[in-house]
């Protein structure tokens, strides 16, 4: 059935409650993380190391631990609920007849045939919808489903059938436009002054005409490649490229001593700092070994972030984001994933785009369960004003969710800003915005500052 497991969807093979490989729903099938192919359940169980079994559907789990096998025997009853229809023939002897409808499937039974000594009154289910029914409450209980995330008392499937909590809002009518005359109207074929181009850096708009007027650039012809609008744009591209290129880096030693306050460890953290590194990714322009890491990096995020959907498509948004691709009309190529690691997990991840010296923005962040509250999020955050005071970059701009607005404003803070606000501090900016949410502001200046100071104390 379609629409019913999201692309981008997180999937585990669990074993004694312990996840053996994970995996993300795409294309019909599973994309694989131990080979970054798109496989069948099959052959997803049989690279778990686990193929002797021959019941993928019985150990593939979502992230709010329902089997496969569960949610296929559920949407089963419900879709059997809407349609009411059943079988005209005796799923025994094949005959027609008088017959006893199951309620749960679509099977039918002559009395004699399914051993009942009188019809049932009331709901009546067939022996192996019964069958079904005692699998599903094991799997309800098991270790497995509690490890993957199942709640007691949630309705787990309902989860998934609703999973959209997130609703990316439609673009502002007041967004968009030619930065410097505002107008919205443009050239939609041949080069002339209407023709409108858009930097590769800050992501706004520029009439070919209006850059002449300004004296920013005088073009003849569409350019090849990239393009940026000022010298600012140009200089923070050139210094993200170094920074990609660099690799992973160690953390910077006030950063260290924070993760050392909150760790409440005697070791030196000291003994840690070549396991301890942070890393920036374009996903753009990742490699085959970068996208392993922005695949943990999506984990990560599921982690704490229903998959997002939009598009005539179904394309989850979180996926798209992370590995810059467009998503819903929306380009999310210049898109930056900031990572911190330990050893080689992936622990703490923030999106990142800088949309110029003017502002950049956090859409999405999150810490792996396991080290939240230890300040690995906090050494994270302090690498990126790091960065962004490098580049000069003035705003930082995020949307809060009503339960993370006191941890943004109280330990980092930051302040409620309206859009009105954020276009007089940096008009042209297109942002990624949440119904639901608040959006935040803070200046970059004093950000390091209170990122370090206020999270050691």
């Amino acid at each position: 059935m379609e629409d019913i497991l999201p692309e981008g969807t997180m999937l585990r093979y669990m074993v004694n409650g312990n996840p053996q490989l994970v995996g993300y729903a795409k294309d019909s099938g599973i994309y694989c993380t131990c080979c970054n192919e798109v496989v069948s359940p099959s052959q997803f169980e049989a690279h778990a190391g686990h193929a002797q079994r021959r019941k993928p559907y019985n150990y593939i789990y979502t992230s709010n631990g329902v089997s496969l096998h569960e949610l296929s025997v559920t949407l089963s009853k419900r879709r059997k609920l809407l349609d009411n229809e059943n079988d005209d023939l005796c799923s025994i002897c094949k005959d027609a007849g008088e017959l006893v409808l199951c309620d749960l499937c679509p099977r039918a039974f002559h009395q004699a045939c399914a051993g009942l000594s009188s019809v049932p009154e009331g709901d009546w289910h067939c022996r192996y919808c019964q069958t079904m029914h005692q699998r599903e409450n094991y799997v309800a209980y098991n270790d497995n489903a509690r490890a993957a995330g199942r709640v007691p008392g949630v309705d787990a499937i309902d989860q998934i059938l609703k999973r959209c909590i997130l609703i990316v809002k439609l673009p502002d009518s007041r967004v968009g436009g030619c930065a410097l005359c505002r107008s919205k109207d443009y050239a939609k074929s041949g080069f002339s002054p209407r023709t409108v181009l858009i930097c590769d850096q800050c992501e706004k708009e520029y009439h070919v005409g209006c850059l002449k007027n300004h004296g920013w650039d005088e073009l003849k012809e569409k350019p090849l490649g990239d393009w940026f609008c000022c010298a600012d744009c140009i200089s923070i591209h050139s210094s993200l490229q170094d920074v990609l290129s660099r690799g992973a880096q160690d953390l910077p030693d006030m950063v260290l001593d924070v993760i050392k306050r909150n760790d409440g460890k005697e070791r030196s953290i000291r003994d840690a700092i070549v396991n301890l590194k942070w890393r920036l990714f374009r996903g753009k322009t990742a490699s085959a070994t970068d996208k392993l890491f922005l695949s943990r990096a999506v984990s990560v995020l599921h982690e704490s972030f229903d998959p997002i959907i939009g598009g005539k498509k179904g394309v989850e948004l979180v996926t798209q984001m992370v590995f810059g691709r467009w998503w819903d009309q929306m380009d999310f190529e210049g898109m930056y994933c900031a990572i911190l690691t330990v050893d080689s997990s992936v622990v703490s991840v923030s999106n990142l785009r800088i949309l110029g010296s003017e502002a950049a923005e956090l859409p999405l962040v999150a810490t792996k369960k396991e080290f939240q509250g230890q300040g690995y999020f906090a050494a994270l955050f302090a690498c990126i004003g790091h960065l962004l005071a490098s580049l000069n970059v003035k705003h930082l701009v995020l949307p809060a969710t009503d339960e993370a607005q006191p941890m943004w404003t109280q330990r980092y803070g930051f302040t409620k800003i309206t859009m009105d606000q954020l276009h007089e501090l940096a008009q042209g900016i297109k942002i990624v915005d949440f119904e639901g949410t608040t959006l935040l502001h803070r200046t970059v200046s004093d950000l390091l500052l209170t990122a370090v100071g206020n999270q050691a104390s």
